[in-house]
């Protein structure tokens, strides 16, 4: 169980963290005197959860893609990730907005450049945060997170995709007398345990 009184305090710390980064967060309280952050299209809260304690959640503008967490430092990478995921969108949508607009010839106003170009680098601020959190990698490609989930210890894995998650650190490849194979590391089990639970998926 979470203790509260820490736990606001790592709110707080959050908070500010988040402004320092760039990103603009507000720590409130809702109606029932629960803490809520308030910025985007992203909010971030706490539940109390009978028999199970204090649950910190994240949840998106419609209320979907919702993640629940009783570890902090689990809900502070995947707060940052997401909005991380958020500013890399409106750098991509300004872009495209404008290129939609008047092609990719004519180009874009200091304004808008400038604009996107500070999205950016909210996004990368926020990507450095989580870089070395400890927290396990979330694998973001659904292709490479099932071919983790369903890989044989026994299996090679020989095209880009092997290449990729070999360089993540999250497969490695070992040699046995005459075989050949890739194994998941430790890092690579812990990512495929913390992605299923982020996205609510079962492993059994």
């Amino acid at each position: 169980m979470l203790d509260l009184e820490q736990l606001l305090s790592d709110l707080r710390d959050l908070e500010h963290e988040l402004n320092s980064i760039g990103v603009e967060a507000v720590l409130d309280e809702r109606d029932d005197g629960m803490p809520e952050f308030h910025f985007g299209e992203f909010g971030g809260g706490l539940s109390w959860w009978v028999n199970k304690g204090f649950y910190l959640t994240i949840w998106a503008g419609n209320l979907s893609d919702v993640y629940d967490t009783n570890i902090f430092c689990e809900f502070r990478h995947e707060l940052m990730r997401r909005l991380a995921d958020q500013y890399e969108g409106k750098a991509q949508d300004t872009r495209d907005g404008w290129r939609r607009l008047c092609g990719d010839d004519t180009p874009m106003p200091a304004n808008l450049a400038k604009k996107a170009d500070e999205y950016e680098r909210a996004a990368e601020r926020l990507h450095d945060a989580i870089r070395d959190d400890g927290v396990p990698v979330f694998i973001d490609n659904f292709a490479d997170f099932k071919l983790l989930r369903q890989h044989d210890p026994r299996d090679l894995l020989t095209d880009a995709a092997g290449d990729r998650l070999r360089g993540m650190g999250l497969v490695e490849r070992r040699y046995y007398v005459d075989q050949v194979f890739d194994e998941l590391t430790d890092e690579g089990r812990a990512a495929v345990e913390y992605t299923a639970r982020t996205m609510g998926i079962s492993l059994k």
